[in-house]
């Protein structure tokens, strides 16, 4: 019997341009489609994956907002999982942070 041992994915994180969608790409080697297992809430999503190998998946990734787990969509292409969900809220509540600039002397 071949030994199995767990490894967490690479994962790219990021938003759409009108910052309503977040995406992620999850990098899974020498997995197939259907040895894939992807839940999500509106908080965080879990994902496991058996690949050749004996390795396993695994992760649990939170969200930083809210999302619309009904509304996800998911594709599985060329060893990535592309997954694209959209925000519950927009950024309208949030405030924008002034960001300061402290240039050091020369010396």
């Amino acid at each position: 019997m071949q030994e199995t041992y767990t490894e967490t994915p690479d994962i790219i994180t990021s938003v759409n341009s009108e910052q309503s969608v977040l995406m992620m790409e999850i990098s899974l080697v020498n997995v197939e489609k259907e040895d894939i297992n992807l839940m999500m809430d509106e908080n965080g999503c879990f994902l496991s994956a058996s690949a050749e190998g004996g390795v396993e998946y695994v992760a649990a990734i939170p969200f930083l907002r809210e999302v619309k787990p009904s509304e996800a969509k998911a594709v599985f292409t060329d060893s990535f999982l592309k997954i694209q969900v959209p925000f519950k809220n927009t950024l309208e509540n949030f405030v924008k942070v002034p960001i300061e600039e402290i240039k050091e002397s020369p010396e």
